[in-house]
């Protein structure tokens, strides 16, 4: 889907923004998780979405540094059929951190729209180019990159020790209940609601 066009664009669902409260320009997390995989916004399902959302959200509330090497611990990527399947995230041998958002997202790809840069000079952008190169793959790919945990990413100790306190959590985690919270003014209290939290940060 989309294609190298003058100016370029890419494509996004609208559930992305209505169920999951991802938004525009995406956070340097997100851009870094799709450069690492290698896929485009749109290649990535929205069940998927909801996991980058929720991991940002409760490290918010907990205290804890944003990381992708954290993240892809718990984490594999799935891949569709080629060579323009959709990718997918499932639990890595360490398990998932969150529920799925949706037992069965039905119609989503009806809903969908193009966002389109205009008047950008990626030489002097930053909120969708870097140094002149989009911040994130902007079209389908054909070979995103599969990856199962950790596999040969190092660790920092202050890493390990996040990976340590989230693994402690009881898990799944409700992912519209972490996602309610990232409007909530007290984020800890609405957790601890819910879920009888120990870390050790």
């Amino acid at each position: 889907m989309g294609g190298t066009s003058n100016p370029p664009f890419f494509y996004m669902y609208q559930c992305f923004f209505r169920d999951l409260g991802v938004c525009l320009p995406f956070t340097q997390f997100e851009c870094d998780f799709l450069n690492f995989v290698n896929s485009a916004p749109c290649q990535l399902h929205p069940n998927s979405w909801d996991f980058l959302r929720a991991f940002q959200v409760l490290c918010s509330t907990l205290g804890i540094g944003l990381s992708l090497p954290i993240f892809l611990h718990f984490y594999q990527l799935k891949l569709g059929v080629p060579p323009y399947g959709w990718v997918s995230l499932n639990g890595s041998k360490a398990g998932g951190l969150f529920s799925l958002y949706s037992q069965s997202y039905k119609n989503f790809k009806q809903e969908f729209f193009r966002v389109l840069p205009k008047e950008v000079d990626p030489l002097e952008d930053e909120v969708f180019y870097f140094g002149g190169l989009s911040r994130f793959p902007l079209y389908w790919q054909q070979a995103p990159v599969r990856f199962n945990g950790l596999a040969n990413l190092e660790l920092s100790t202050s890493n390990a020790a996040a990976i340590k306190d989230l693994e402690a959590l009881p898990r799944p985690l409700d992912c519209k209940l972490i996602l309610s919270l990232a409007s909530s003014a007290y984020k800890e209290r609405g957790l601890e609601s819910e879920y009888i939290v120990f870390f050790s940060c």
